[in-house]
Parts: C-alpha cells; structure tokens; sequence
C-alpha cells in the first residue's frame, strides 16, 4: 500500500477512484443511535458539610468586603488629607 498525494487524487479520476474505495464504510445517520451512557454515581453531601462550606463563603465573603471597604476608606482619608 503506497501513500498518495491528497492533491493528486483530486486531479486524476483513477487515484479518486482509488481513494475513495480505501474509505471505511460510513453510516450516514450514525449520529441518531442511542448509544447507552454508564450511569455515574453523584456524590452525598452530608448536611454538615453544606453548611460549612456555607459558612466558609460567607466569612470569605465578608473578609473580602471589610478588607475593600478598608482600602477605599484609606484611599479617600489620604486624598482629603492631602488634597
């Protein structure tokens, strides 16, 4: 089996023809079958582990909002000051 020139097939009818026989079959409406999906286990949660990570968001949350609230407040006292 010899390898050809992509170019070349399109130009002469007899390597197309060559070509095209070396094709796999095709099954045109190969994308309609249902194939069956494996059934992936979701994972539990217990009740305490929700609210952990509830209350680690929030204390996240409120961090960030002090620490921005902070920076902003020394931005405008320094600019009064100065300006």
């Amino acid at each position: 089996m010899s390898t050809m020139s992509p170019e070349l097939a399109l130009v002469d009818p007899e390597l197309r023809a060559e070509a095209v026989a070396r094709l796999p079959p095709i099954y045109v409406n190969a994308f309609l079958d249902v194939r069956a999906r494996p059934i992936e286990q979701r994972p539990s949660f217990s009740l305490s582990a929700v609210l952990a990570y509830l209350l680690l968001a929030v204390v996240r949350t409120v961090v960030f909002e002090v620490a921005v609230f902070i920076g902003v407040f020394a931005v405008v006292l320094l600019a009064s000051l100065i300006g």
